[in-house]
């Protein structure tokens, strides 16, 4: 296994080049690499797929058993992500915005949900939480200062940072690493 995944090298040259500066950085990739491989024949879900970077990790995790969902809002950005991920049959690339795709959604449940959007990690959290299966992972990133926050978005991830901790259906590790992260397994309260 290549320490970065061709792939993902592609993708991060092209968004140099555009001047994309939302993709998951490389220590976050490689952890997302290795979890997913913990969930062979899985079902994945990433909310907000940008141009792809994160899903390129997943899937070089990813047995070829398993199936990727990946949901963007910004046609343009899908667009990219869509043209760069075709090759591969795992990957369906969804249009959407995020919030009502899951408040729809009637399908099986997850297995491993990364969740990459400001709405649905810090305050709709819920709409993943209820479409992922008894043992799937929960995981976002994105949680230590960042130059491109702003000032309101600090109280937000501390907010998020003590909520997550306290979530019924979640048993969660905060790790100060990378971008910082949430890695949690879910398993239903009763």
């Amino acid at each position: 296994m290549t320490l970065v995944p061709p792939l993902v090298e592609r993708i991060e040259a092209i968004g140099q080049r555009a001047g994309w500066r939302l993709s998951s950085e490389s220590m976050t990739g490689r952890l997302l690499r290795t979890l997913a491989a913990t969930k062979p024949g899985g079902r994945f879900l990433e909310v907000g797929a940008g141009i792809g970077v994160g899903s390129a990790w997943l899937l070089d995790g990813m047995d070829e058993t398993s199936a990727l969902t990946t949901l963007e809002v910004a046609p343009n950005v899908a667009a990219v992500c869509r043209d760069l991920l075709k090759h591969d049959s795992r990957v369906t690339v969804v249009t959407t915005d995020a919030g009502a795709w899951l408040e729809a959604y009637d399908g099986e449940p997850f297995d491993f949900a990364f969740v990459d959007t400001t709405v649905t990690k810090f305050d709709r959290r819920d709409l993943v939480l209820r479409h992922l299966r008894d043992g799937a992972l929960f995981v976002a990133d994105d949680l230590l200062p960042q130059e491109k926050w702003t000032e309101a978005h600090h109280p937000r991830v501390e907010r998020f940072r003590r909520e997550i901790m306290e979530e019924p259906d979640l048993v969660p590790t905060l790790v100060d690493w990378a971008s910082g992260l949430v890695i949690a397994a879910h398993r239903r309260s009763s």
